[in-house]
């Protein structure tokens, strides 16, 4: 029915996306050619109550499963064993991209693994930016995987009506870079 992506939260219940529980959810997108959308949320409700009823600890519910999801992604046989599924990180902003990097790249050389040159490009991995992120930093990490949501159905802190109109007039990255952002990359990650 035209769907191009399987949404999921980073932790369902006792278990989280690297699990081989999942493992024929994956091959079954791998072979409708549709994507693993990974979403700020949060189903496990032991690790809710850790931070739970605080409305600022939403944080720490919400987006923060998204991000060492994707850490664990990496370091996981997943890319191999799905080598053309792909993965995207949604609403948990791109300025973490940097240290999830850095770190998987620590780890990979401590477990005397070879780090892939381009990880988020060759793991099909790609995570939607805010028109607050810190762009031409995060692009030398991963500028190839960076998608723009805008989240504008509801109000939270990701939500900006008109973000794609203040992205195209921002400054410091070139009219390329928001290309890609903008057209190519989404194109890439639907398969569109």
């Amino acid at each position: 029915n035209s769907a191009v992506a399987v949404c999921m939260r980073p932790l369902e219940g006792e278990r989280n996306v690297a699990g081989p529980y999942f493992y024929p959810l994956y091959e079954q997108a791998a072979s409708l050619d549709m994507s693993i959308a990974l979403h700020i949320a949060n189903g496990n409700p032991a690790y809710c109550e850790l931070y739970w009823p605080s409305p600022q600890d939403r944080f720490a519910i919400f987006r923060v499963p998204t991000v060492v999801s994707c850490f664990t992604l990496l370091m996981s046989e997943l890319p191999a064993l799905f080598p053309t599924l792909r993965w995207e990180f949604i609403e948990a902003s791109a300025q973490w991209i940097p240290w999830v990097h850095s770190e998987a790249a620590i780890r990979y050389k401590m477990a005397g693994r070879k780090f892939p040159e381009d990880i988020f490009h060759e793991y099909n991995i790609f995570v939607t930016c805010q028109t607050n992120d810190d762009l031409s930093y995060i692009l030398k990490f991963a500028g190839h995987c960076v998608v723009i949501g805008t989240d504008y159905r509801h109000t939270d802190p990701s939500s900006e009506v008109n973000a794609i109109a203040v992205f195209r007039e921002q400054t410091g990255i070139s009219q390329e870079a928001k290309n890609r952002i903008l057209h190519y990359n989404p194109k890439a990650l639907y398969n569109l």
